[in-house]
């Protein structure tokens, strides 16, 4: 029997060819989706409508400048070094026992390294709320408001300041904790899958253009149509991957991503070795991160 209560969506037109997704993401004419505006103060449909990444125009360039501003005193080689020292620790805690790499490291590690260097007063309280935000911060059918108390509790524990530079801190957060934890989780499998892995920043790139962990982002055209980009198809194109964007739109926080990445990876394919536990991975979504991944010490 057909319980449903209405039509369901025409599924989205997806652009697979990477030219033409450099010259969508570098036209103007189309924009990401709009998340509306007037939502009340520290909730997700605030944060949505504070944050460049889901903004345009005149919005999305004052918006991204705040990220940028966040970022620029932040030296990517600390927080290699800083995510090396915290994963060599969980490494240490564990001994000789297995431990799953997603939950210890790929989506504690980065999180906590990028809170302190925000100026986030208690890193681990903070990565408790991350989760919950990062469930539900792209539109979809998850109801936002779940995490409306994550929101407002990440706005006492990080530094203030107006509304969009709030929300940038916040942003940059929510955008590490999914998106860090894959390109660490799917550079442990190359490693894993290598037998004799390269140094760390070898696998990070190749996974970037083989395997990366944000498989697709979607536009609105000129004409209203929403349409989705697919992110994988850039591979060893001579232009550069698409992982992290492209254009206006490149993530402001890249060779951060990278290097937190790169300072999780080395010690653990340096220092462990792959149990033969499953690594499963959830269904397919927009992103594409272990959920299991199983090394212990050899």
């Amino acid at each position: 029997m057909d319980t449903s209560t209405g039509p369901r969506p025409a599924p989205l037109r997806i652009v697979a060819d990477s030219a033409v997704i450099r010259a969508i993401l570098a036209d103007p004419g189309y924009t990401v989706p709009d998340p509306g505006r007037g939502a009340p103060p520290r909730t997700m449909h605030w944060l949505r409508q504070n944050v460049a990444r889901f903004s345009n125009g005149t919005d999305h360039a004052r918006r991204r400048e705040l990220a940028e501003s966040l970022l620029r005193p932040l030296d990517p080689a600390r927080l290699r070094a800083a995510a090396r020292d915290q994963t060599s620790a969980v490494i240490d805690e564990a001994g000789r026992h297995p431990f799953n790499v997603m939950s210890r490291v790929a989506r504690r590690v980065p999180g906590l390294v990028l809170a302190a260097a925000l100026g986030c007063t208690d890193p681990e309280l903070l990565l408790g709320h991350l989760a919950p935000m990062a469930a539900v911060y792209q539109p979809g059918p998850a109801d936002p408001a779940a995490a409306d108390g994550s929101v407002a509790r990440l706005a006492e524990l990080l530094p203030g300041g107006p509304d969009e530079l709030m929300a940038a801190r916040i942003g940059l957060l929510i955008q590490a904790y999914d998106a860090t934890a894959g390109l660490i989780g799917n550079a442990v499998v190359a490693g894993i899958g290598a037998g004799r892995p390269g140094p760390a920043a070898e696998l990070v790139a190749q996974v970037l253009r083989a395997d990366p962990p944000a498989r697709a982002t979607r536009r609105v055209t000129p004409s209203g149509e929403t349409i989705a980009l697919d992110l994988t198809v850039a591979g060893d194109d001579p232009a550069g991957h698409l992982a992290f964007g492209y254009g206006q739109r490149l993530c402001p926080g890249s060779a951060h991503a990278i290097a937190l990445a790169e300072g999780a990876v080395q010690p653990l394919l340096e220092r462990c070795r792959w149990t033969g536990a499953a690594i499963g991975y959830p269904e397919p979504s927009a992103l594409r991160v272990p959920e299991l991944l199983e090394l212990a010490e050899r």
